[in-house]
């Protein structure tokens, strides 16, 4: 194991331990416990560990149902957590039916205009899409995008996203059209953001795709080109490193 990544478990793991001991004795401490959970169960994920991580998702599930009075969006948290280390582990099924959970619980709650649930319908579309569930994944897509068009505005790495996505979708089904307008829009949108908010591999694929979709429509000259300022912008990362995250993350499709 990477002598950092073994350090960084240790410590996580002496975090886990306090917290657990600090929540035994004090109920309101779970969330704090919930997070330093989080926070392990992502370096087990990292080493290749997905039981151990699993196991740790498993405690903060237990935790949070066995309180008298659960909250629904730390558990929708949870669930969505879980759903992540499924599909990341290649689990799909299990990654769909934790993500359906988590969006029950949401939308019963009244958390369902929220970027956190419009995250769960990008996942799931994504899940659904593997599945070679069209229809679903269309849905799901379309609703995550409506979601964070409210949430964002239009100018937003999010909406960039799911259109990139949409554009996937589209592409698999050779709906060339649709996947064009799609990756067009997503590419307007990033080649907007401003450098802290713009992730450079996000916007090499974007060019990737509209290739791929420009190739498939007989417009080659623009196919070449995209390929050419993908190759530009991966040549011009060196040393980039994205942000790192501890909750279910938005999920990219990179490729039909």
């Amino acid at each position: 194991m990477d002598p950092t990544l073994e350090k960084q478990i240790a410590s996580a793991s002496r975090s886990v331990e306090e917290a657990r001991r600090l929540a035994y004795h004090d109920p309101v401490r779970i969330g704090a416990l919930v997070e330093q959970i989080s926070v392990l169960a992502d370096l087990r994920q990292k080493e290749g560990d997905f039981r151990k991580a699993e196991s740790l998702y498993r405690e903060a599930l237990f935790r949070v149902l066995d309180l008298r009075k659960s909250d629904p969006e730390l558990l929708s948290g949870i669930y969505s957590l879980l759903a992540y280390l499924y599909d990341r582990w290649g689990k799909m099924d299990e990654a769909a039916r934790f993500y359906e959970k988590a969006l029950e619980l949401s939308e019963r709650n009244g958390l369902a205009e929220t970027d956190k649930v419009a995250t769960i319908k990008n996942n799931l579309a994504m899940i659904f899409k593997s599945l070679r569930n069209h229809e679903k994944a269309e849905q799901y897509y379309h609703e995550a995008l409506e979601c964070f068009l409210r949430v964002d505005g239009e100018n937003s790495p999010r909406v960039a996203s799911v259109y990139n996505n949409l554009g996937v979708l589209y592409y698999s089904h050779m709906e060339v059209e649709r996947a064009q307008e799609m990756h067009e829009r997503a590419l307007g949108i990033r080649q907007q953001l401003k450098q802290d908010d713009m992730d450079p591999a996000d916007l090499s694929q974007t060019f990737i795709n509209l290739g791929a979709v420009y190739k498939a429509s007989g417009d080659f000259r623009k196919a070449e080109e995209c390929v050419e300022r993908a190759k530009k912008i991966r040549a011009s990362m060196n040393g980039f490193r994205p942000k790192p995250r501890r909750a279910a993350a938005l999920l990219v499709d990179a490729n039909g």
